[in-house]
């Protein structure tokens, strides 16, 4: 074999490690997408996500692997570049705010408080999903320890839901054995600012705002309290913040998820 045949020979090795790499990280992201579909775990950008984007991995993975035009003609040259610019910075805007998301997901203890809000996260029918069931063990954790406390539960009836998530969620904490007269429902919100907004109007009509601001908590999973945080702020509501686990199947999915999620707050909730 002579020089130039070796030459040729390392950057098509190169490209075929590459290529398996991409191939195997979207047959992952299909895997995630079709596995979760299945077991019933509801249809939500968290989910499907992983499933387009491993539908994209697979493909560039195909086209470099048999070098079709568009990963290897100079006539593709530009908008390839562009593309994995776009790649990398989307790549990098992703892990920045995952890192955010982890460093506010480990609050401190949070102290005895007056009232507990609990944020819903979708139901299978009437059966609080895996999220939620974990917020509200949390939550009925916390007003076992504190028995001076009051809850919000807050939640509206969205797609595949034959209930409002606030009902499901007060029938679940009465059969964990919290007292019924210790719950008030919000039972129209469809996103985290209008948990917020509509709690504090439930807690301004129940008299807890009347005077000195009450002390609260608000219990939501571990990688959804930043964005809780900024949007709290907004609706003037100071509170300690108290972090639900995430099953860690779950985990991927829900972080794609919150990183649009956090996006979509900073630029437009605001109102």
């Amino acid at each position: 074999m002579n020089c130039t045949e070796t030459e040729k020979s390392v950057p098509q090795s190169r490209s075929s490690v590459v290529a398996g790499v991409l191939g195997m990280a979207g047959a992952a992201g299909l895997l995630d997408t079709g596995v979760l579909l299945m077991a019933g775990r509801g249809l939500n950008t968290g989910i499907l996500l992983p499933g387009f984007l491993g539908g994209v991995l697979l493909f560039m993975g195909a086209a470099l692997r048999f070098r079709w035009a568009v990963a290897v003609s100079p006539r593709w040259h530009l908008p390839r570049g562009v593309f994995l610019a776009g790649g990398a910075l989307w790549l990098l805007s992703f892990a920045a705010v995952c890192c955010i998301l982890c460093a506010a997901s480990f609050p401190p203890e949070c102290p005895p408080c007056d009232w507990v809000v609990v944020l819903g996260a979708g139901l299978h029918g009437d059966r609080p999903s895996e999220t939620l069931r974990l917020r509200l063990e949390t939550a009925a954790g916390y007003l076992r320890e504190n028995p001076g406390a009051r809850a919000v539960v807050t939640g509206g009836m969205g797609p595949g839901e034959s209930t409002t998530e606030a009902e499901a969620m007060a029938a679940f904490l009465v059969k964990a054995g919290v007292d019924p007269g210790r719950i008030l429902l919000e039972d129209r919100a469809t996103s985290t600012a209008e948990n917020l907004r509509n709690s504090r109007a439930v807690l301004e009509a129940s008299g807890a705002l009347a005077e000195a601001p009450p002390s609260l908590a608000v219990v939501t999973s571990g990688f959804h309290l930043f964005r809780v945080q900024v949007l709290a702020r907004r609706e003037g509501l100071a509170f300690f913040p108290v972090a639900a686990p995430t099953p860690w199947y779950l985990l991927p999915n829900a972080c794609l998820r919150e990183y649009l999620a956090v996006i979509k707050s900073l630029l437009l909730d605001r109102e």
